[in-house]
């Protein structure tokens, strides 16, 4: 079963991007132009990973997270570099990334969260008690 991606984000042409880049790397990516269509792609299709904007009109993406309905891998992305923002995406295991994002390093931070979710799954170790790597990528 190939991994399923949720992208919310309010930049049409972003998320035409990201969804050719995505699904050329084999995975089935839902889009979500608003915060209140994530909310509801979210709760209805059931994706394993959420990439999501902070800045979505009059919400802000990590009030996603927050909702506590769903919990997922989530991989954070924003246009400003703010460590209060990086520690709140924290707190929900979130890794925060700052566009422009290289496509290489997103698709192995992909890679890692979706293998770590699989693993905890199967009962390994719970990703939100793992370090966040994001910091990491080149």
């Amino acid at each position: 079963m190939r991994a399923r991606i949720l992208i919310v984000d309010d930049d049409q042409v972003y998320l035409a991007g990201m969804k050719e880049l995505l699904e050329d790397a084999g995975y089935d990516v839902f889009l979500a132009g608003s915060f209140e269509e994530g909310k509801h792609v979210l709760r209805d299709r059931a994706p394993h990973l959420l990439i999501v904007d902070v800045r979505l009109g009059a919400f802000n993406g990590l009030q996603l997270l927050s909702t506590g309905q769903v919990q997922i891998p989530a991989i954070v992305v924003t246009g400003f570099d703010d460590n209060v923002l990086r520690a709140d995406a924290n707190v929900f295991g979130a890794s925060y990334l700052v566009k422009p994002i290289s496509p290489s390093a997103l698709l192995a931070l992909i890679d890692r969260k979706l293998a770590v979710s699989e693993s905890v799954e199967s009962g390994g170790s719970d990703p939100l008690l793992l370090p966040d790597t994001s910091a990491e990528l080149p």
